[in-house]
């Protein structure tokens, strides 16, 4: 059985986990083929993290990000654009596969360094090393 690890990683001050990550299916580590230059996106409400979203520009990130109910506490609804008087809808943003109203004045957004793969990394996570004294019974075992 491969046991379960909780890694975490901080970028400008932000803290974040693979339980963040919307679409890794879609990311295209550094040093590969990547023709759509296909990166990660931290969105974040002050420092707080919402989801990182593989995409290939910032638009399609977000669209990831509310089509994956990861922005619904932006989301304004209909009800609330006809009762304001700004026809121009001046500060909503229509986002997702069905183009709803948000209001993502305040989301912030961070472009992220895309890692290259690393098997190493991932076998660490996967295995993390025994302390110093059971590597040295293993070695006096054997």
């Amino acid at each position: 059985m491969i046991p379960q690890t909780t890694t975490t990683a901080t970028h400008q001050g932000i803290t974040f986990s693979e339980a963040d990550v919307l679409n890794l299916d879609d990311w295209i580590p550094a040093g590969e083929h990547n023709p759509h230059r296909v990166r990660p996106f931290l969105l974040h409400d002050h420092g707080f993290t919402l989801c990182i979203v593989f995409a290939d520009s910032l638009q399609e990130a977000l669209d990831e990000a509310v089509d994956g109910d990861k922005l619904d506490r932006y989301q304004v609804s209909e009800d609330d654009l006809a009762r304001d008087d700004d026809a121009d809808e001046n500060g909503i943003t229509r986002l997702g596969n069905a183009g709803e109203p948000f209001d993502i004045e305040t989301l912030g957004v961070i472009e992220l360094p895309n890692p290259p793969r690393s098997f190493v990394a991932q076998f660490h996570d996967a295995f993390p090393p025994a302390s110093a004294a059971q590597s040295s019974r293993a070695r006096a075992t054997h």
